[in-house]
């Protein structure tokens, strides 16, 4: 029978740094970084989900689904991405998809805003969602 041997051969494993060990500080900070994001994300899924007149859960379904679903998904990732700032790998982690998925679906409503009507719905949604996000998070602020 083989047997493992009792030393540790690697001497290379000792030298190491450990990564991935966060402080209480830098750990709070995170929480407080994802939470706002959460509700960042919520926020702009009600709006799509009012426009489109689909459910919010919809948006966040691992499938595909309808072809306006998918397309309302693209547009809350856009808005997400646009509006408040997200990287493309938040965007895509809130929404359950890659980070190129949610490159794709924000470049193909970048080719959607060529249409006026389309361009001009998505800038009323961008000032509508900066509006109510900086209300909300006023509110909670004063709440504190």
């Amino acid at each position: 029978m083989f047997e493992l041997p009792s030393k540790n051969l690697c001497k290379r494993d000792e030298k190491l740094p450990r990564q991935g060990i966060l402080t209480t500080k830098a750990a709070a900070r995170r929480a407080a970084v994802w939470s706002r994001q959460v509700a960042e994300v919520k926020l702009t899924c009600d709006v799509v989900a009012r426009v489109y007149n689909i459910l919010p859960a919809a948006l966040y379904s691992p499938t595909r689904g309808e072809a306006y679903v998918a397309r309302a998904r693209q547009l809350a990732m856009y808005l997400a991405h646009v509006t408040f700032g997200l990287s493309l790998g938040a965007v895509g982690r809130h929404f359950g998809r890659d980070r190129t998925t949610a490159a794709y679906g924000c470049r193909q409503v970048e080719d959607r805003r060529d249409s006026p009507s389309f361009d001009f719905m998505l800038d009323r949604l961008e000032h509508a969602l900066a509006i109510l996000s900086a209300v909300r998070f006023a509110a909670l602020e004063k709440l504190q």
